[in-house]
Order: C-alpha cells, then structure tokens, then sequence
C-alpha cells in the first residue's frame, strides 16, 4: 500500500473509532429550595434535568444528620469507561452522617427516587461517596465497621473521580439483577483514605420507574447519595474524528 492510500486508510479508522467514543454531560438532581447545608425533607419533589419532576424520599433515623452538600473537589470532575467520558460541573449530594447516639453501631436506611414514567435503561446515573471503614470494637462483626450501598438493579461502575482527595477506591461487586459498593481497603481503619471514597459513578442498566437505594451505615461515618443523567455532549466526537485526520496528516 503507497503512503497516500495508507494516509487515507489511517484517517478513516481513526474517524470511526471516534465516531464510537461518546463524550456525555452529567447533570444531576438539583435538592433546591433546600439550602446547601440544610436538611432536605424526608419526601420531597425535585427537578432531574432531562428527565423532570423526581421525588426523592428516605428513611428518617434520630442517629443521623443530612443536609443538602456540594463538596467542592466533586463539583466537576469527569470519568473515562471504555471509550467514554463523563463530565459533569453541578454535582451535589443528599449527605447523611450517622453518629450512633443511641448507641447502635450500624444502621440502615434506605433512600427512594420515583419517577413519573419509566425512565430508559443506561439513562440514570448514581453516584456515591464517602463511604467509610472504621477501626473495629472487641468482638464486633467486621460487617458492622464497613458502610456497604446495595441497589437491586443492573449496574455498570464507570469509575471514580476523586478530585485530589486522600480517599480510598471503591470496590464495586455485581450479580444478575444487583450491585454493591464499599470502601476497597482492607483491614481496620479510623481515618482517611478508610473513612472516605471518591465519587463512585454507576451507570443503572436497567429500565426503572423508581431506584431505591440501601445503605448500611457504620457509626461515625458520613456519606453521599446523588442522582444524575446523562445526555451527549453536542460535537465532541466530531472533534475528535478531525484531530484524527490532522495527526495522521502531520506524520506524512
């Protein structure tokens, strides 16, 4: 093959693997009016953009705090699966944090999104952080020192973003129909990266109508919930498709 055809040959297969990569916007649920670190009501009606009017209901316990949290390393960010990328600039979360004043030393809650129809599968995004691994008691179940998030639906991990932070990576783990996600350290720990995750994305395989989510919540730790969309970013592949073409031109 002569160098021009080659030339030719190497634009077209640099253009369609471009064209196979998506770059997508992340936007997520905005808890408005609640003020940024007020405590979101226990059922309440937000605005989901893309998707509409989306109630957001939790169980109260008289152990835990929430408010409504930006944390500032998480606001943007973006994460690459597979040829993908997802970036987002307006993520906040539904925090709880439990500090086990009655003395129970893991609690769980569950957090509930409903939606108005039925909302396409591979469309929501989840997003955890925060989750944490304490230093054991004597003679305590090692399950109660770890938060662990479990949802019974399909799920795909398209990664963490961590903003910088001294967290630890988050191990995802998923069967037919469901997922779960802890802090990926082994081993005791009362500090950071033990105490913390980055923010875990998952993507919900599944067609839904609502997404519960449930949380085992180790006393002393503090987390995030939030809920995202996605929607692709106009052009970005078509950009991608001529810088192709561009490097493949200089190298002649």
């Amino acid at each position: 093959m002569n160098l021009a055809k080659m030339m030719t040959v190497t634009g077209v297969l640099l253009a369609a693997a471009a064209a196979n990569a998506a770059n997508y916007n992340v936007a997520w649920l905005d808890h408005g009016p609640t003020l940024f670190g007020n405590p979101p009501p226990f059922s309440g009606t937000y605005n989901l953009p893309g998707i509409g009017p989306v109630q957001m209901s939790y169980s109260p316990n008289p152990d835990f705090t929430e408010a409504r949290l930006q944390v500032g390393p998480l606001a943007t960010g973006s994460v690459t699966s597979g040829p993908d990328t997802y970036s987002w600039n307006n993520h906040e979360c539904l925090a709880r944090t439990n500090w086990g004043w009655s003395g129970v030393i893991n609690s769980s809650w569950t957090v509930t999104y409903t939606f108005s129809g039925t909302i396409p599968a591979n469309s929501l995004i989840l997003g955890v952080q925060g989750l944490g691994r304490r230093d054991p008691n004597p003679g305590e179940n090692a399950l109660d020192t770890t938060t662990r998030v479990t949802v019974l639906q399909n799920g795909t991990h398209l990664g963490d973003w961590t903003g910088a932070m001294n967290v630890g990576p988050t191990q995802f783990t998923s069967s037919a129909g469901m997922f779960e996600m802890q802090n990926s350290l082994t081993g005791p720990g009362g500090n950071d990266p033990w105490w913390n995750t980055g923010l875990a994305l998952v993507q919900i395989n599944d067609a839904v109508s609502t997404l519960t989510v449930r949380i085992d919540q180790t006393s002393g730790d503090g987390i995030g919930i939030s809920l995202g969309t996605t929607v692709p970013a106009p052009g970005a592949g078509a950009l991608v498709g001529l810088a192709g073409l561009v490097a493949a031109r200089r190298r002649r």
